[in-house]
């Protein structure tokens, strides 16, 4: 049985940010370390290019340098999806914004884990993202 192409393609994904601060004021514990991310993504046609899309994804985690997390960190990626024109702009909005989110945040994930484990506090696993519903313009996830 042939299977059919998946309807959304990935083109191309890069990071514009790329921030991991240590905080030298940590004192490690014996203890799981929980840092929440703050997730914003946007995503938006691409201005005269039929059937692409680019959407943007930055995390952020202890924006505010609390001591009790060992670093604090900023990351955007973006990604330039295709996307199968038999989609209506809702359809194809909607399945770009979920495939974002899993890519994105994955990359996000795996630059952080190999950045913090150059780090004096070592590597740091970031815990799952989860896709909630728009609350303004742009969706939110946490």
């Amino acid at each position: 049985m042939e299977q059919a192409a998946h309807p959304i393609a990935l083109d191309r994904l890069l990071f514009t940010r790329s921030i991991v601060v240590s905080i030298p004021e940590h004192q490690p514990t014996n203890g799981v370390v929980n840092m929440t991310p703050a997730n914003q993504i946007d995503v938006a046609p691409v201005l005269d290019t039929a059937g692409q899309y680019i959407a943007t994804m930055r995390s952020t985690f202890n924006a505010e340098k609390d001591p009790t997390a060992p670093y604090s960190i900023d990351m955007e990626c973006i990604g330039v999806f295709t996307v199968d024109e038999k989609l209506s702009v809702e359809e194809a909005r909607r399945g770009v914004t979920i495939t974002a989110h899993s890519v994105l945040y994955g990359a996000i994930r795996e630059a952080v884990l190999w950045i913090t484990g150059r780090q004096p506090y070592g590597p740091l696993h970031l815990g799952l993202s989860v896709l909630r519903g728009e609350t303004s313009a742009d969706t939110q996830s946490k």
